[in-house]
């Protein structure tokens, strides 16, 4: 086919509920762009300008249509005053916690909320924030969400048993993960204006392998309320939600959380592959988009022609969504996989979701 918007007018058109030539692309590519430009994952991470160079060169070499971003999913330990390392070894593929800032319930007590302009990684972030800014390219900032960052600060299986035996601390450790993340969106929202702005959060720690739907409503819903009414107040309109992993059991509450917040703004729902699309569509397809779910591991280990039938079938599933859809991964794309089998994404959206 012969695209007629950019990537730009393309992601726009979507968001605005307007029609585009064709369905947008968002991988989800994070380390495999380093991959792709022949730098280190670690600097990926540690360096910001690298980072926005490998980001932006491997979605003009494919043609997707996401834009550069900063993102990992162990945020919020070093950030709180603990220790990651970069990814530079083989084998590694994101930040990693060295150590946590958070180990008795003491600790928690005497955690102070840090400044987001000198906490951890947020000062990388900023500076490809900028990048993004200067480029004319929407500035995405993480928030969340609480109870994963909750557990990169205390330790996920000493957070898990918390949550059981001193439910109290952990209540009193989300509420300044909470107070963080708000301070978080102020301070990117004042220096680049809401409206240029998008709110990334998800997290894995709250999928329904590790915790029950009850305990989503009582140790996760409250704080992600708060928020996301919060960064909707501040002025962001688009929040990219990524319920990580098997979170089928707490979609109620995503669905009550948007009657709550009345439908404001424009959510892109970015569900595992274990949420089928229809049940996305069910759920939010009245007003909001829905970014399909390929099985992220089959970009490593499938063959091209597997993994171009996957994203048909994505494609002539997600496209019924009313609200618009967008072609994506289920999770962020594996860094190893096959530089031929990320080219299928592009390839379906071409040859399958074309509007005429």
């Amino acid at each position: 086919m012969i695209e007629r918007m950019t990537s730009m007018e393309r992601m726009i058109a979507v968001l605005t509920g307007q029609k585009p030539d064709r369905i947008p692309v968002n991988p989800f590519i994070l380390g495999f762009a380093a991959k792709i430009c022949e730098i280190p994952i670690g600097d990926l991470y540690a360096n910001a300008k690298k980072s926005f160079r490998a980001q932006l060169l491997c979605a003009e070499m494919y043609g997707y249509d996401s834009t550069p971003m900063y993102a990992y999913a162990s945020f919020g330990a070093w950030e709180f005053g603990g220790e990651i390392g970069f990814p530079y070894e083989p084998g590694q593929s994101a930040p990693y916690i060295i150590k946590h800032p958070v180990e008795t319930p003491e600790d928690v007590d005497k955690l102070e909320v840090p400044d987001p302009k000198k906490a951890g990684s947020i000062p990388i972030a900023m500076e490809l924030a900028k990048l993004c800014y200067e480029n004319k390219m929407p500035v995405v900032f993480q928030v969340g969400e609480v109870l994963t960052t909750a557990a990169n600060i205390a330790e996920p299986a000493r957070l898990l048993s918390w949550m059981i035996r001193k439910p109290d601390v952990v209540h009193k450790l989300n509420k300044k993960v909470a107070e963080f993340f708000i301070e978080v969106a102020k301070y990117f929202t004042s220096t680049f204006g809401a409206d240029k702005c998008m709110a990334f959060t998800g997290g894995p720690i709250e999928s329904n392998k590790l915790i029950s739907a009850k305990q989503f409503e009582k140790f996760v819903y409250p704080y992600m309320k708060q928020i996301h009414s919060k960064v909707l107040e501040l002025g962001v309109n688009i929040i990219l939600e990524h319920p990580c992993s098997d979170q089928n059991a707490n979609l109620p509450y995503y669905v009550k959380l948007r009657e709550e917040l009345n439908w404001k703004g424009k959510y892109v729902w970015a569900f595992g592959p274990e949420t089928p699309l229809e049940k996305q569509i069910e759920c939010f397809g009245k007003y909001d988009v829905i970014m399909g779910n390929v099985d992220p591991p089959s970009f490593q280990f499938k063959s091209f022609e597997e993994v171009l039938l996957l994203c048909k079938d994505n494609i002539e599933r997600g496209i019924k969504n009313p609200s618009g859809y967008i072609l994506g991964v289920g999770c962020e794309l594996p860094p190893l996989s096959p530089p031929i089998n990320v080219y299928a994404l592009i390839k379906a959206a071409r040859e399958y979701g074309s509007f005429k």
